[in-house]
């Protein structure tokens, strides 16, 4: 399974880790993962050109992304990425959970 969870505070977000794997299909196959991995690549290529205060981690099966801006253009990213994720959750549940800690 996938998990993606995000921090935010009242009005920002703070972070978003994602990892694991969904195991909808079968490795190197899988339409959920290519899907999230889609989303959070963009995410931070997106990041990454703002030259904005962020720090962006990666391992094979996990990306962390934590905000140190509060750029709202950062923000703004968070949120789009977040309901992008959390649009997949709504019909694939089984194999992604979006949380905030």
């Amino acid at each position: 399974m996938i998990k993606a969870i995000f921090q935010a505070d009242e009005d920002r977000y703070i972070s978003l880790d994602v990892s694991g794997h969904a195991e909808y299909g079968e490795y190197g196959k899988d339409l959920i993962c290519a899907s999230v991995s889609s989303i959070m690549f963009g995410f931070m290529n997106a990041i990454d050109g703002l030259e904005e205060d962020v720090k962006i981690t990666q391992s094979e099966n996990r990306i962390t992304v934590v905000d140190h801006s509060g750029s709202e253009k950062v923000n703004d990213y968070f949120e789009l990425v977040i309901m992008q994720l959390k649009t997949i959750e709504a019909s694939y549940g089984d194999f992604i959970k979006v949380e905030r800690k």
